[in-house]
């Protein structure tokens, strides 16, 4: 069973790619299964308490995600300048950044299989609450659930999955997940005693492709997933 839950992109978004420096940050077309994640939990906190921050994590730390992408993309390439705090000395530098437009809806998908009813609802009460993941300004509007036993077409596949189907072109997206052995105290930003070991927690996801341009200061996808 999967608990389906659709944005509308209100805004160009952008989701650091997981190997991209601070001066030439790539983005991804999705959030990361990690960033969705973290954005629930981080929703709990502020509606209830740490306690249930933690009893969120618990719940939630090794469901599967997945994620269903509009049938167009574009990527708007840019440059900018960034002030670089290394060393405590600001300075201002230049940097590349990409912003991703959507032309349709972002699906996301949880794994809810072995969640009671309560949980569910409590998933969605966290869902309907999140405007943005990974940095603030990338926007998203919450527009329906849908709880479903098996996931319809267009979602993305995992590199590694006996069924996994590439195309003509295809490109992959490499994201990170929490890892199975994290512990709370070691996600909280707040915790400066323990450290997050970002080990076991790579997801590589596929999009295929029917068409691509680019251009100055550009990249359209036409998807083929959808």
């Amino acid at each position: 069973m999967w608990l389906e839950i659709e944005y509308s992109p209100t805004s160009l978004f952008s989701f650091k790619d997981i190997n991209a420096t601070n001066t030439a940050a790539t983005s991804l077309l999705f959030p990361t299964p990690f960033g969705v994640k973290m954005a629930i939990i981080s929703e709990a906190i502020q509606k209830y308490d740490l306690a249930k921050g933690e009893e969120v994590f618990k719940l939630i730390k090794d469901k599967k995600i997945r994620f269903n992408i509009p049938k167009e993309a574009v990527v708007n390439k840019t440059f900018g300048r960034i002030t670089d705090l290394r060393n405590k000395v600001g300075r201002s530098k230049p940097a590349y950044r990409e912003y991703v437009f959507f032309n349709g809806e972002l699906k996301i998908a949880i794994d809810a299989e072995e969640l009671s009813k309560e949980e569910i609802n409590l998933l969605k009460r966290l869902f309907v609450r999140v405007n943005y993941f990974g940095k603030r300004a990338s926007f998203m509007q919450f527009k329906s659930f849908n709880e479903t036993k098996e996931l319809g077409n267009g979602y993305l596949q995992l590199m590694g999955e006996e069924d996994v189907q590439l195309a003509n072109k295809s490109i992959i997206q490499l994201t990170e997940d929490i890892p199975p052995e994290a512990t709370f105290a070691e996600i909280n930003i707040y915790n400066s005693e323990e450290k997050l070991k970002r080990k076991n927690n790579k997801r590589i996801f596929t999009v295929n492709l029917e068409e691509t341009l680019s251009g100055e200061g550009y990249q359209y996808y036409k998807i083929a997933n959808s």
